[in-house]
């Protein structure tokens, strides 16, 4: 899978949650993982919300789709709603 981002996005994201675009990389090594749709960007891209694990905290990856290219736009700790979906989409598995 390729990705890109925005470097000073990275960095900025690394200072206030912990972690940069490089390491959230890992939310897709989680065959647990689950993907849902999060809105419609002000530019019209379609976002989403890529749920996972990495070692043992969950995190949520913002992102959008280029093409074969996932564009992280953000990531952080996932929230409350998103760790009982993430929960209840894997009991259901």
């Amino acid at each position: 899978m390729q990705f890109e981002n925005d470097p000073d996005k990275s960095a900025a994201i690394l200072a206030k949650h912990g972690i940069d675009f490089e390491q959230a990389k890992a939310i897709w090594d989680d065959d647990s993982s689950i993907a849902i749709y999060a809105r419609d960007g002000d530019d019209g891209e379609v976002r989403s919300v890529v749920i996972g694990m990495i070692g043992d905290r969950l995190w949520s990856a913002i992102i959008t789709w280029r093409g074969v290219v996932v564009r992280m736009i953000s990531v952080r700790r996932s929230r409350n709603d998103e760790r009982a979906l993430y929960v209840e989409t894997n009991n259901q598995r």
